[in-house]
């Protein structure tokens, strides 16, 4: 869903499927990309129909755009406010999925989305369907914005009768249990939402009851090893957690076992009665270790985020952890992930 990835993405499939290493660093990709909002949805659907069947019929993408942006100012600064809501619907004969981006620039404005949408975390009354519930105030003015064109959207494809499933990344993970609670409440037949790098502060407990009573079990969250945005937490503000926690371990140390139904964080590691689902041999000190490192990674929250940690908020751990759970039978099925490395791995080593 991000513009510089799909660029890259392209460019790979048309060097034979080989890594490309050769462009000056991610940042030139971003800048000398061809790919906007008037052609975004073609290129998705030039990378991904393979996905959906080649010869199947009835298959459309639609892209949806909208972007806001408004002087702010704090202390006497003065900022960029924006909203810039973008998601793909794939609608197949009998499935549409809703898939929402993460947070990005709001064109020229690089904090902009950040600043008006991320970090506006007191919470404000959702209305329509979600009404009596309080939401994240930059969520929910970012789902509000283009929500009127989504549900339009959904009825000219014609997914009354259709099964839905929302996914999405950081900012788009967010929107995407927002999305799925609302279109549940509305009458829409959602059957799961899948959130990776989900940020904790989306709901109060309206919400989270919500939530569970329409789609229990059925929205389920991704974390991977120490991803900031999924410990951020904001002090003074009770926020409810959605759905289940799921988390993957390290690429290096942990090979990207995942650890479903996991507790949630906490700022104090939780007792090992509570972390029952982490395999441990008292008897063997490698093991005792092992389990230790995991429980302090799985479970334990952050009260400083370094830049090194901002790594492990990139959507390609997702994507290699989530491929590195399927059978071999899944696999064969599909292609290879393309990994993008050295580029758009930001705070790792080697990055350009």
């Amino acid at each position: 869903m991000y513009v510089d990835r799909l660029d890259y993405q392209l460019r790979y499939l048309n060097n034979n499927s080989q890594p490309i290493d050769t462009f000056e660093s991610s940042e030139w990709i971003y800048e000398n990309t061809l790919l906007g909002p008037h052609n975004f949805a073609s290129a998705y659907a030039r990378r991904f129909y393979h996905f959906f069947g080649e010869e199947e019929e009835g298959i459309e993408f639609r892209f949806l755009n909208k972007s806001y942006t408004q002087p702010a100012r704090f202390l006497g600064f003065k900022y960029q406010s924006g909203l810039d809501p973008e998601l793909m619907i794939v609608s197949t004969p009998e499935t549409v999925f809703i898939l929402f981006r993460g947070t990005d620039d709001v064109g020229e404005h690089t904090w902009a989305e950040w600043l008006g949408t991320d970090f506006r975390f007191h919470q404000r009354q959702a209305g329509g369907s979600l009404t009596g519930t309080s939401i994240h105030t930059g969520f929910w003015m970012s789902f509000d914005l283009i929500r009127d064109d989504l549900i339009a959207t959904l009825t000219e494809l014609g997914a009354q009768n259709k099964n839905i499933w929302l996914a999405g990344h950081s900012l788009g993970a967010a929107l995407s249990i927002i999305a799925g609670t609302y279109l549940k409440a509305s009458g829409w037949q959602v059957q799961n939402v899948y959130a990776y790098a989900c940020p904790r502060t989306i709901g109060n407990r309206a919400f989270h009851k919500k939530t569970n009573l329409l789609l229990p079990q059925r929205v389920q969250r991704f974390e991977y090893y120490r991803d900031p945005v999924t410990m951020a937490w904001v002090p003074g503000f009770r926020y409810d957690h959605i759905g289940q926690r799921n988390w993957y371990d390290e690429e290096k140390l942990g090979e990207y076992k995942l650890y479903t139904n996991t507790p949630e964080r906490r700022f104090i590691p939780l007792s090992w009665r509570q972390c029952a689902h982490i395999e441990r041999d008292v008897k063997d000190p490698k093991s005792r270790r092992e389990a230790r490192r995991i429980k302090r990674c799985q479970h334990s929250g952050a009260i400083f985020v370094t830049f090194a940690m901002g790594q492990y908020h990139n959507p390609q751990w997702y994507v290699k952890a989530a491929y590195a759970q399927l059978t071999e039978a899944q696999k064969a099925q599909l292609p290879q992930v393309d990994d993008s490395f050295p580029y758009f791995y930001y705070g790792r080593e080697g990055t350009k």
